[in-house]
């Protein structure tokens, strides 16, 4: 039912104040990151598995929730996210061995779905120019979360304690769930249905197979035969889940819809979008910090990798709105192409230049634009090629498909600047040659410019 006047501001926060939960509690462990061996008495290679274990369950949860959402009830469904948020955050807290933070880093990667679900209800409240702002509103959130959880993560690690940061995420928690109580109405879902518990078996396990080879396949080695059998496996199992679901009567994820033309190119430029998110946050923080011997590193502190992105939080604010009057005027579909050009203009300003670091402002803040338009842009085309009651569930796909494009441009970019070494002098053999960032910008700016190709192909209904 469409909400009108201050109930629908109130939804609006509440959903939003949801929404930033999903990329802050992302960004507050990369300050932690290098210390988390000698906080836990662990190695280097099971501390990232406190992000591994969080992409891995927020990919999962963001279909599954937006499913059960539409199912059950979107705000049902987001206040068990954000309990499931909350416990994480406790458990991560009390962590004295690296398993303990992983579980709870994993259950923490339940706040992802949020951001689908929070778009659901938004359709089902808001329409026309008030569902776009609201978006808006969600996306500006978002960034402004990102931008800020690290460098907050890290003055709180430092000035008080690691364990700090999860107790502070699961106050916020708290009170994000308090909100949404509050502030959000209740929503039957589709009553009727039924839970497909074999599709959720199936989903969860190919997922988790394809992203597990995808994001670790650089460091195990792409022929190797746990990166093999990840991606084997898990492409059989979601090949198998594919033809269980589109022969059950009610599936846990409608294939024939998803399968439409229009939402495959939408996925697709999603993926291809995902891609360009992450190229630049694998490559800027390695040419800041690099060694001024190797030809091309600035020799900078990680604080200044780390406040680069820091200019950019007002653009972060404005540039939402900025992209709903593209949506209102050209459409979420083209909106999201002028994202993919804006993103690729970055990569390639990088390319021809990187020598200061105000290069690197100035890309970040030219990123920061084009993510604005892609982030408000994806969620308003789904929502166009829906239905109302598909809403959190379709999103939820796009999510994933996003977070699939993200660990593919991390994996793709760790091999190439692996691969492409430094071949005499300093650092021979060992650091990444120069023409090796080089490519990483290219081929980043390429995924980007095909996001224009593949919207012109979308048919949005009107009406």
């Amino acid at each position: 039912m469409v909400q009108s006047g201050r109930r629908w501001g109130l939804v609006v926060a509440a959903v939003a104040y949801a929404s930033l939960l999903g990329t802050l509690v992302q960004s507050i462990a990369v300050p932690i990151i290098g210390r988390v061996p000698e906080y836990l008495h662990t190695t280097p290679a099971a501390a990232t598995w406190i992000f591994t274990a969080m992409l891995l369950s927020g990919a999962v949860a963001s279909v599954l929730m937006g499913r059960l959402a539409d199912m059950y009830g979107k705000r049902r469904l987001l206040l068990v996210c954000l309990a499931i948020l909350v416990v994480g955050s406790v458990i991560a807290a009390l962590a004295q061995e690296i398993i303990t933070l992983i579980i709870g880093r994993a259950l923490q990667g339940f706040a992802v779905a949020t951001v689908p679900i929070a778009f659901g209800i938004l359709r089902d409240g808001g329409d026309g120019r008030r569902l776009i702002r609201g978006i808006a509103a969600v996306t500006v959130m978002a960034q402004i979360s990102g931008g800020f959880g690290s460098a907050i993560a890290g003055f709180v690690a430092e000035h008080l304690s690691w364990q700090a940061l999860f107790w502070g995420s699961a106050g916020l928690g708290v009170i994000a769930a308090v909100t949404v109580a509050l502030w959000v109405p209740n929503d039957p879902g589709q009553p009727g249905t039924r839970f497909d518990p074999i599709g959720a078996i199936g989903l969860v396990l190919g997922l988790v197979g394809v992203l597990l080879g995808v994001s670790n396949g650089s460091s195990w080695g792409w022929a190797s035969g746990a990166t093999l059998g990840c991606l084997i496996g898990g492409l059989t199992i979601l090949a198998l889940w594919g033809w269980y679901e589109t022969r059950r009567r009610s599936p846990l994820v409608d294939i024939r819809l998803l399968g439409s033309r229009p939402l495959l190119l939408t996925n697709l430029a999603a993926l291809l979008f995902g891609f360009g998110m992450y190229t630049i946050l694998v490559t800027m923080p390695q040419l800041i910090v690099a060694p001024i011997e190797t030809g091309y590193g600035l020799g900078d502190t990680v604080l200044t990798a780390g406040l680069v992105g820091a200019p950019s939080i007002l653009l972060a604010i404005l540039a939402p709105y900025a992209a709903t009057w593209f949506i209102r005027r050209i459409g979420a579909a083209w909106t999201l192409g002028v994202g993919g050009v804006v993103l690729a203009v970055a990569y390639l300003q990088l390319a021809l230049s990187h020598s200061s670091v105000w290069d690197f402002v100035i890309a970040n803040a030219i990123v920061t634009v084009g993510l604005s338009f892609g982030m408000a842009s994806m969620p308003a085309l789904v929502l166009a090629l829906v239905p109302r009651e598909q809403s959190s569930e379709a999103n939820g796909v796009n999510t994933v498909v996003r977070t699939a494009g993200m660990a593919l441009s991390t994996a793709v970019t760790a091999a190439i600047i692996s691969a492409v070494l430094i071949d005499d002098g300093f650092g021979a053999g060992v650091l990444p040659a120069h023409g090796a960032y080089f490519i990483a910008f290219a081929v980043a700016a390429a995924a980007c410019l095909l996001v224009v190709p593949v919207v012109a192909l979308i048919r949005v209904p009107k009406g």
